[in-house]
């Protein structure tokens, strides 16, 4: 399998030609938004973006197992906070929010209720961040007394961002492009700390405030004090929040009585895995390459559009680049696309099975044929985005928890694992054109590829740029330029990496 010029473009330029005229729309009314958005139905939603992240999933997901059943528990934990999270985000009596999506460990939740009361949306921005810290340190820590105790750290910012879904058949998928959609992710530190940006802050009541300390060395970043429970009790009660723990507890519990240990399985996989197939009751922990790659620029290219008719264009070709990086992950390699996160594709490489230069081998060349489709294809089809847009890939591979937790109708394509965590870091430090993968990946490349990176000591990983062509025996023409840094590495792509 490999990345082709002229069957990138051909299915790049079939996606143009059948897609219907899209329509942009401010939200004026609320709405179920999974019924309203389409590819080409849209709209531009005012709201705050909430990020909720426990830091223990990934380690506990790649750890050695000396006990099935300890593991197996983890899987059941995992499971129950995705359940309650996202009722406690969706429940009308509680948050009557929108649970956009599972990254991971990282739950993405949309506050935009009531319709453009700035004071409201914000205040329940940072309840939510503190509702769901609670729920952990109250109720789901108590619930799993076996492993260390989870942390929260969680982001949020408000704003402007447009909603879209697309996608095929169960493949379909929520997703906000936008600074607030894409801002409040990224401020989220590894210190367990509930963070927001200063244009949430500034339309805060006074109580709320309050609570609220500027993040001496980020500018224009605050941080949540930490309060009591009776503290957070009032405040929930004076903004309406039904926020019951007592509530929350037994709903945990009689989730635990009704996905006891016994249903819990997980193995390993000789084929590629159906996703979609997963669930608590069938999991999959592999050995596997985790591939991110993100557009860089989009979210400025796409705020920059102030006309509806930018506005249209911008999306138009959001969509098609989100469907052919889908391809090159599933048809040109033999990946699994697991989900769009904005701008960002993640993609899975677990085959041959356990053959670490194997898949190595395929997960870099799959960031090449990411790189090859942007560079060379996209820019072909779509010549505004020539100069404005580049992407950004990471590669790094291990044992990988695959599966499909939370609630019917509701449960997300999710991978668990320090190679997933690790591969999306490399990949939000790249600049554009670069590809980065850790120490495991290069050590298991082959020399035809390893000499396509270089080590950057900054970053502490091995980096590759402007990898743009390719002979017909699929090896690069041009090596990487020398990059001199700590522990990460690059790769140039245009074409296949090797």
């Amino acid at each position: 399998m490999a990345w082709d010029y002229e069957t990138s473009k051909k299915r790049i330029q079939q996606h143009l030609d059948s897609m219907g005229d899209i329509e942009v729309k401010k939200l004026v009314r609320e709405a179920k938004l999974d019924d309203l958005l389409t590819e080409t139905c849209c709209r531009e939603i005012y709201g705050s973006h909430v990020y909720l992240h426990v830091s223990n999933f990934a380690k506990l997901a790649s750890e050695e197992i000396d006990d099935s059943d300890r593991y197996k528990g983890f899987i059941r934990a995992v499971h129950i906070y995705q359940r309650e999270v996202g009722r406690i985000i969706q429940d009308e009596a509680i948050f009557n929010a929108v649970r956009v999506h599972f990254q991971g460990p990282k739950a993405h939740a949309l506050i935009y209720r009531p319709i453009d009361n700035a004071e409201k949306i914000s205040a329940h921005a940072i309840l939510l961040e503190l509702v769901v810290k609670d729920f952990v340190s109250s109720v789901f820590n108590p619930a799993f007394p076996d492993y260390d105790n989870f942390r929260i750290a969680g982001g949020a910012d408000i704003g402007n961002a447009i909603g879209t879904r697309n996608g095929e058949a169960k493949d379909r998928e929520l997703l906000f492009l936008g600074a607030p959609a894409n801002h409040a992710a990224k401020i989220i530190n590894s210190h367990g700390q509930l963070r927001l940006t200063k244009r949430v802050y500034d339309e805060l009541p006074d109580d709320i405030q309050g609570i609220c300390d500027e993040v001496t060395d980020k500018d224009d970043i605050y941080q949540v004090q930490h309060i009591s429970q009776a503290k957070l009790d009032a405040l929930t009660k004076s903004h309406g929040i039904g926020w019951d723990r007592e509530a929350s507890k037994k709903r945990v519990e009689a989730d635990k009585e009704s996905f006891p240990l016994t249903v819990v399985e997980y193995s390993s996989a000789n084929q590629l895995i159906d996703v979609d197939d997963l669930s608590i009751r069938k999991n999959k922990r592999v050995m596997a390459a985790s591939v991110y790659g993100d557009v860089t620029g989009f979210t400025a290219y796409i705020d920059a559009a102030t006309t509806d008719e930018a506005k249209k264009e911008r999306l138009r070709e959001f969509h098609v680049i989100r469907k052919e990086m889908a391809a090159v992950v599933r048809r040109d390699f033999n990946g699994i696309r697991i989900q769009f996160q904005g701008d960002r594709v993640q993609g899975i490489i677990h085959l041959p099975k356990d053959d670490e230069t194997g898949v190595a081998t395929e997960a870099t060349d799959t960031a090449a044929g990411l790189q090859a489709s942007m560079e060379r294809s996209l820019k072909d089809c779509l010549p505004n985005v020539k100069k404005k847009l580049n992407l950004a890939a990471g590669v790094d591979q291990g044992t990988t928890l695959i599966t499909k937790l939370g609630t019917r109708g509701h449960r997300d394509r999710i991978c668990l694992g320090e190679p997933v965590d690790s591969a999306a870091s490399m990949e939000e430090k790249c600049e554009g054109k670069e590809t980065g993968v850790s120490k495991r990946v290069y050590d298991a490349l082959p020399d035809r590829l390893k000499k396509q990176f270089s080590y950057d000591s900054d970053r502490r990983y091995y980096v590759a740029a402007d990898l743009t062509s390719e002979d017909p025996d699929g090896e690069t023409t041009k090596q990487a330029a020398a990059v001199q840094s700590p522990a990460p590495y690059i790769l140039r792509h245009d074409g296949r990496s090797a």
